[in-house]
């Protein structure tokens, strides 16, 4: 069983990961000024120090970008918790339906010109396609 690492240790790998410079990170933990080159020697080869640091930037980095899955909890809970304003809520149940593919805006177009019609075509899902073709192919 590996050990795990110290509460020094630990703090010197969330103050690296998050930017500091090694000897400032190191003293910030509570190591000596005295004997700091040999400390950070030996935190530099620590794989598990190392591997720490590792881990804390990937998880700062995960939680910089909120991926879809994040966003949609995120409006839904604002948009179900009673103590927020009815705007507020009513703006995060918009953001929900938009990012869910509610508001597919699919109009017919005339076109009685000599040229062939320009048609824009909004984004949905093929199920979308398949559900507006079905519903309003005369």
């Amino acid at each position: 069983m590996l050990d795990r690492l110290n509460a020094r240790q630990t703090k010197f790998a969330k103050f690296v990961a998050d930017g500091m410079p090694e000897k400032q990170a190191a003293l910030e933990a509570g190591y000596s000024n005295g004997c700091i080159k040999h400390t950070l020697l030996n935190l530099r080869g620590n794989a598990r120090v190392q591997d720490q640091i590792t881990y804390f930037k990937d998880s700062s980095a995960s939680l910089e970008v909120a991926d879809k899955l994040a966003r949609e909890k995120f409006w839904t809970t604002i948009m179900n918790d009673p103590t927020q304003q009815t705007t507020a809520r009513l703006k995060a149940s918009e953001h929900l339906g938009k990012a869910q593919g509610d508001f597919i805006n699919n109009s017919k177009v005339e076109h009685s010109g000599s040229g062939k019609p320009i048609i824009m075509i909004p984004e949905s899902s093929p199920k979308q396609w398949e559900e507006f073709w079905e519903n309003n192919n005369d």
